[in-house]
């Protein structure tokens, strides 16, 4: 009798997008490869890995011995015309059951140096035990363990697929054989990816294989409160108030209790193009600066080239301005249609319009304007490219029968709306909720890990609920050495200890946001 279980996969796979491909030319580091190599071996020996390359990551493997281990593939435009071409290669069936193929592959969207194998050996296991046809973890982080893929889930895949291939897994979920492998503790929260793709997961596994070179799964959240900053490596999101003052009375900005008396201040050109020096400098990871804080940008009499200076840092992910578009919309729209495209790519315009009534915009903003600003939005929708335009609800009582309606008139029209939550900045402002998003639970802040908040002055708080306590100035020190200050309370809030925090944090119902 033969046993079905007793079989291995083809080969192993990994497909690396571009911005691994890229990543990888310029971080090239064998013992990453050597690493995943061992991890996969250890389960499976001697299993072949089918990878995309590029000609340099290929020229700089060919040199090892382990790359008898890889067949390389250089010209591979998509993710699916990859797994197509590769699937081509699946031997026959050994069991040849016309119910069930069990011929599949191990597959890895990018090089894993701390490949879990005795979580791999168990998804496999599991794998074969439920006759499976894909096989996969939702809570455990990307580069731990594979994705098992057969042959019976490749042959149901449209030649012709828009999306990844997990994404049209999970649209169809319901029309396969599923395994879906859950590992306590459930790390989902922490937003970790241990493939060697990017500056954040560099000095992740690195900063874990310093440590040990097989760390338990179990132990890998209590090793990272132990060392946070490789947990919180580099700011990711930059708000950056470059004007203070506004000519609206916006009765859901923080403005209705901050101190007014320097309105009208804003930050020099001068100080902001040593400051994109400073981050060309010291930033090793992509960032978004978003343009914002207690002001209108739009209102800065040096907009334009303050716009133009920041697009040019080489580790800008995207430039979010958001305003309320009442003023100076010319300027805007001329700054616009002058951009390259690349740079019209990396712009996002955020409206802040919470209603579409005219007299609830003038009670919400303390003046009349909606035509002309509604004017605007479409002005803009024509000159920029699609996911660079968005409106912005505030969903708060005084507008929530409006919510359907104002997301059938922006839909109709093809913008992009985001429906943010009402802060009140811990009870600094009067109560206006619809939901109530206060964790039951209070794990981290997720600002305090990834975000920097940046006055008019150079002043760096410890966040934007708390604009008083200022950690550092980004004008008399470097960016790093701020960050650095800022450590001390993310390990609080890391550790659960939120009431030694120089911040409101339990009084905060921001606990759900993310910005990048």
């Amino acid at each position: 009798m033969i046993n079905r279980k007793e079989y291995n996969p083809s080969f192993a796979v990994v497909y690396l997008d571009n911005q691994s491909l890229t990543f990888l030319e310029s971080n090239f580091d064998l013992g990453a490869f050597d690493s995943f190599v061992k991890k996969l071996h250890k389960v499976f020996p001697n299993l072949n890995i089918h990878m995309n390359v590029s000609k340099l990551i290929k020229t700089k493997l060919e040199k090892e011995s382990l790359s008898k281990f890889f067949v390389f593939y250089e010209t591979i435009p998509s993710e699916i015309d990859f797994i197509k071409e590769i699937g081509s290669l699946l031997p026959e069936s050994q069991f040849k059951d016309p119910e069930w193929d069990e011929v599949c592959f191990l597959y890895f969207t990018g090089i894993s140096p701390i490949l879990n194998s005795t979580l791999t050996e168990k998804i496999w296991n599991r794998h074969k035990n439920f006759f499976s046809q894909y096989s996969y973890s939702e809570n455990i982080p990307p580069g731990l363990i594979p994705t098992v893929i057969t042959r019976e889930f490749l042959s149901s895949i449209p030649e012709q697929l828009t999306s990844d291939i997990h994404s049209f897994f999970l649209k169809n979920i319901n029309q396969y054989d599923v395994d879906i492998f859950f590992q306590s503790p459930d790390l989902r929260q922490l937003r970790l990816d241990f493939r060697y793709n990017s500056p954040r997961s560099k000095i992740l596994i690195q900063g874990l294989q310093k440590i040990s070179d097989d760390i338990p799964y179990e132990n890998l959240h209590v090793i990272l409160k132990q060392n946070p900053e490789l947990f919180r490596s580099a700011p990711s999101y930059l708000e950056w108030e470059i004007y203070k003052g506004c000519e609206l009375s916006c009765i859901f900005c923080p403005r209705e209790f901050t101190d007014k008396t320097n309105d009208g201040s804003f930050v020099s050109f001068d100080s902001v193009k040593k400051a994109i020096k400073q981050f060309e400098d010291q930033l090793f990871s992509p960032i978004t600066i978003s343009l914002t804080g207690n002001g209108e940008p739009l209102l800065h009499p040096e907009f334009v080239s303050i716009v133009k200076e920041i697009l040019g840092l080489s580790q800008l992910k995207e430039l979010i301005i958001e305003t309320a578009l009442y003023k100076n919309f010319d300027l805007l729209h001329s700054l616009i249609s002058g951009l390259d495209t690349k740079y019209k790519e990396k712009l996002c315009i955020i409206v802040n319009i919470t209603t579409l009534k005219e007299d609830t915009y003038q009670s919400l903003y303390g003046k009349k304007g909606l035509s002309q600003v509604l004017e605007s939005i479409d002005s803009l929708s024509k000159i920029l490219p699609q996911n660079s335009l968005y409106v912005q609800m505030i969903k708060m009582k005084e507008v929530e029968e409006e919510i359907d309606p104002y997301f059938t008139f922006f839909e109709k029209k093809g913008i992009h709306i985001i429906l943010q939550k009402y802060n009140s900045f811990a009870k600094q402002l009067p109560e206006r909720r619809v939901s109530d998003l206060t964790p039951i639970n209070r794990d981290f802040c997720w600002h305090l890990t990834r975000d920097i908040y940046l006055s008019v002055t150079g002043d760096v708080s410890i966040c934007k609920q708390n604009q008083t306590k200022i950690i550092g100035n980004i004008f008399t020190e470097s960016l790093l050495d701020v960050w650095k200050k800022g450590l001390d309370s993310f390990t609080k809030s890391f550790n659960g200890e939120h009431d030694k925090i120089p911040a409101p944090c339990l009084n905060c119902d921001e606990w759900y946001t993310f910005n990048a």
